[in-house]
């Protein structure tokens, strides 16, 4: 089996090495090594790497700035490593709106001495970004001004993972200012990266954007951002409903998880419009199955724009998908079924 060509660029000579290390023992084979983002984008104009990842914080040009040059010039599949604070975090999200594959977070900070937890999660990352082949862009979705209400639901809850942020930008982005109900995100990242994901949204949609950091009602034109780290439990209050973070064990080696949220709403007899975006695994399927059927309406994304055709595809395999939808459709529907 042919071996998965990765290049590595971080500025850590000791990084370099961990990296390179842990991806040679788990079967990829190392090209090119490079120090800083002009390295990172020269390596990208040979074409001689199936994946590369990508230190954020870098001298002469950040991954950043060497991602977008990349992205324009010589696109390659990009996961970027990033430290655990609310800078990096901020860079990350902007990295993944611009082409990023994915990220993985370094536990230890910029130099990682126990990268080892996280090896395993970026072999797995590398090996999906290997097979990726960027979507051409759709084209952008209809503006949708004004909400008529039509079917009863509590609220939309919509679950992603890897490919998340940038589904996300375009479903969020495209929901208008008066839409009646409350929308609830898990979208699997860490803290600060949740922080950060709900300050963009907020910054670039027409809905407030709140991230659930202790417990809150729901109210309408407003989107929750389940936190990172914790699960988002929903359930009722005061005949209304509201949601709080909980801790407590992963699902589906995850927390926060689609399926925790699903089904403390379903134990609590919500009506809900689910839609599951791009994602690898099986998250949000267990959950969808605890409700009785006309009380929830389910959207999954189309393979076809999925950047990890995951969660959606187990959704739809198990044959609880309404609709299966591209991306740029999905904001759409959602309106049309409110």
């Amino acid at each position: 089996m042919k071996k998965i060509k990765v290049a590595i660029v971080d500025d850590s000579a000791f990084m370099r090495k961990v990296i390179r290390d842990s991806l040679r023992d788990r079967g990829f084979e190392i090209v090119s090594i490079g120090r800083n983002g002009k390295d990172a984008v020269e390596i990208a104009s040979k074409g001689i790497a199936d994946v590369m990842t990508l230190d954020v914080q870098m001298p002469l040009m950040n991954g950043l700035e060497a991602l977008k040059k990349i992205m324009s010039t010589s696109p390659v599949p990009v996961i970027m490593l990033s430290s655990l604070t609310k800078k990096d975090a901020q860079i990350t999200l902007e990295a993944l709106s611009n082409g990023a594959f994915d990220f993985v977070t370094k536990p230890g900070g910029a130099i990682s001495l126990d990268f080892n937890t996280v090896a395993d999660e970026l072999a797995e990352k590398v090996l999906l970004a290997s097979s990726y082949k960027p979507v051409p862009k759709s084209k952008p979705p209809m503006m949708i001004k004004h909400v008529v209400r039509r079917k009863r639901y509590d609220f939309v809850v919509i679950g992603s993972s890897t490919g998340g942020p940038r589904a996300l930008d375009v479903v969020i982005k495209n929901i208008p200012s008066d839409f009646p109900l409350p929308v609830l995100i898990i979208q699997h990242m860490p803290p600060k990266f949740t922080t950060a994901l709900a300050m963009r949204l907020n910054d670039e949609s027409k809905l407030r954007v709140v991230e659930v950091t202790k417990e809150m009602m729901l109210s309408a034109k407003t989107v929750y951002v389940a936190m990172g780290d914790k699960h988002m439990e929903i359930f009722r209050k005061n005949e209304s409903f509201a949601v709080r973070p909980i801790d407590g064990p992963k699902m589906n080696s995850v927390k926060p998880a689609v399926d925790y949220s699903l089904i403390s709403a379903a134990k609590n007899g919500a009506n809900v419009l689910c839609t599951i975006l791009t994602g690898m695994g099986k998250d949000g399927t267990e959950g969808v199955k605890r409700f009785e059927k006309n009380k929830i309406t389910v959207i999954a994304e189309s393979q076809r724009t999925a950047i990890v055709y995951g969660m959606p595809k187990s959704i739809v395999n198990a044959g609880l998908s309404d609709y299966v939808l591209d991306l740029n459709e999905i904001s759409g529907k959602i309106v049309e079924l409110i």
